[in-house]
């Protein structure tokens, strides 16, 4: 099992300002469920409910561009919550400390919209490989169950694993839900024959 990274587009947003003018809170939506990405090759999907484990065994950090030192909450401090909204979705909310220069940072780009996207990492316990639409038969890769959900993080960037690397381990992964090709066993008289058969 992997650690893997995914974005999500929806904005981060500023919950609650503070007497300076600056974020007392920001958030947003950290992954979608029931809705189709495509991920260049394959495309994939979150059900509902893959989270739920996840959130009652994994201690949660938030992170600015999935730094170990860029810390910004935590949720078994209580300085972030991470949970499932209403609409099933991921969802997380930090709360700023402007003692630290880091949070300085993050809140004035926030409040300005220099940082714009969302971005999570996990470890992945169950899938799925089905047929896209697009990409054809066992491309759809639907996770259904997360095994560990390591951090949230308000992002410049769309950070993800290496290209090659990613891709060789997906495709690792699929190939156990492929049906191998049987190759029929042919007698040497059987192979002659279909030799002169082409040769004609």
């Amino acid at each position: 099992m992997r650690k893997e990274t995914r974005r999500h587009q929806a904005p981060v947003e500023v919950r609650a300002l503070n007497a300076e003018g600056l974020p007392e809170k920001i958030g947003g939506i950290a992954a979608v469920v029931n809705v189709v990405t495509d991920m260049g090759w394959y495309e994939e999907m979150i059900a509902p409910g893959a989270f739920d484990e996840a959130l009652k065994d994994s201690d949660i950090r938030c992170l600015f561009n999935h730094e170990d030192e860029l810390i910004l909450g935590r949720t078994k401090s209580g300085t972030c919550s991470v949970f499932i909204n209403a609409a099933g979705h991921l969802e997380y909310e930090n709360t700023m400390d402007y003692q630290s220069p880091t949070h300085t940072d993050v809140g004035v780009a926030v409040k300005r919209g220099d940082i714009s996207e969302s971005s999570f990492q996990f470890v992945a316990e169950s899938v799925e490989w089905t047929n896209s639409d697009k990409y054809g038969p066992m491309y759809m890769r639907k996770i259904t169950k997360v095994k560990k959900l390591y951090d949230v993080a308000p992002v410049t960037f769309p950070a993800y694993a290496d290209t090659s690397t990613e891709a060789r381990s997906l495709n690792e992964e699929r190939n156990q839900f492929v049906e191998p090709v049987i190759e029929p066993v042919l007698s040497d008289a059987v192979r002659v024959a279909m030799a002169r058969y082409r040769n004609y």
